[in-house]
Order: structure tokens, then sequence, then C-alpha cells
């Protein structure tokens, strides 16, 4: 974009303001932005590309309803997940149930996502990413161990007794009946987590800024729907 005062073509970046670049002319010492494109979406499109895919849509399918490209609707979504701050929790969690689900990431590789809910709360606690070993399981308890916590109930998966205090942990079927309905909710309304899809993850950064804007979205902590 040349110079609007001079009109020269002589120009070198200075900053940014409002997300656009901004220029000096060399010749004449103007300062000016680069305009916006017409074609450009509003954060309102952006936003809503954003609630359409944690309502279970996928990229084409957000993009064809919003007349876009499924490319930028990927480049929206990630972009909002680099942007998550952490989940937010009380003071205080009495119980917390804990469980492991599985996917796939590009070529039909496994990846396990550990869960951690507060069943009183009903509420998303955290989680973590990796195989279904001990070493997965134990990322995610060291961002609980920063809580309050008070019971943990798990099933009978045989890695949770190797880092899990015995005192607060519970091993049973029938104590992990909020976090395996919240599993649910993740295969229902993540189109790349249904059982039987044509969507499907090709990157573990795309798969965490999923889980974690779902999460988010369905604790009521989205800043831009609130």
């Amino acid at each position: 974009m040349n110079c609007p005062r001079c009109k020269s073509s002589s120009h070198k970046k200075n900053g940014r303001i409002d997300g656009r670049q901004r220029y000096r002319c060399h010749d004449c010492g103007y300062n000016y932005s680069v305009e916006i494109k017409s074609t450009a979406s509003s954060m309102s499109v952006k936003r809503q590309a954003l609630q359409l895919y944690l309502e279970g849509l996928g990229f084409r399918s957000i993009g064809r309803f919003l007349g876009v490209s499924h490319v930028s609707v990927q480049k929206w979504i990630r972009k909002f997940g680099s942007e998550l701050e952490d989940l937010k929790s009380e003071n205080e969690i009495s119980v917390v149930e804990i469980d492991e689900m599985h996917t796939y990431i590009g070529n039909k590789k496994y990846c396990w996502i550990w869960i951690a809910v507060d069943r009183d709360g009903k509420k998303f606690i955290d989680c973590s990413f990796g195989s279904r070993g001990t070493k997965t399981g134990q990322k995610l308890w060291e961002k609980l161990e920063t809580k309050v916590v008070g019971e943990v109930m798990t099933d009978y998966w045989r890695a949770y007794a190797e880092f899990l205090p015995p005192k607060i942990h519970t091993r049973s079927k029938a104590e992990t009946y909020t976090v395996e309905g919240y599993n649910s909710i993740f295969r229902h309304f993540l189109a790349r987590l249904m059982r039987k899809s044509k969507c499907y993850t090709k990157s573990i950064e795309m798969l965490k800024y999923s889980v974690l804007l779902l999460m988010k979205y369905r604790n009521k902590e989205l800043a831009m729907f609130d």
C-alpha cells in the first residue's frame, strides 16, 4: 500500500495498531496503517464459527454454512485455542473423578486423553494427553495437586495406583459415573472425536486446543460467549 499523503511506495514497518500493520513513509514521514480488506471476516463470524465447532460441526461443514474457506475456519479455531487461559476451579474440590478415553491422530496413531472432573461442581478440572501409561496420568495429577482435592475416584486401570495417594483414592466403576458422562460430551460435541466420522485429528496441537476449548465452553468460561 502506497502512502495516502504523497503516494510514495517507499516505507518501513512501524509497529501494529488493533492488529493492523503500521508503516512510516520514507519520503514525507507520514504514519499510516494497512486498510482491512473488504473480504476479511468479522469477529462475530469467527465467534459463530467457534460456537458451531463446539456444537459438533467440522471445519468443512462450518465453512459451507458461513460461506468461508474451511482453512480459514481451522486457523480461527487454532488461534482461539492458542489464546486460552487455564481452566478455573473452586478453592475446594471434594470429589474428583478421573478417566481416560482414546482417539486417533493422523494415520490411526493412538492418543489417550486423561480427564478430571469436579463431581459436585459439575465442571471439567483439567486434562492431559499422551499414552495410557503412568507418565500421562502423573502429568494430570501434578496439575490437580495444586488444588485442594478431597477424594479421587477412578476405575480399576492399574496405572492409577502408581501415582494417586492411597488414602484418598477409591477404585470403583460405580464411582466414575460423572466423568464417563463427560466423556460422552466429547464424543458428541467434537466432530473429530466421534466414533464414526470423516473428521479426524492430524496433530496433537489441534486435539489439545479442541478439547480445552470444549472444556472452557461447557464450564461457561469462554469470555466471548458471556
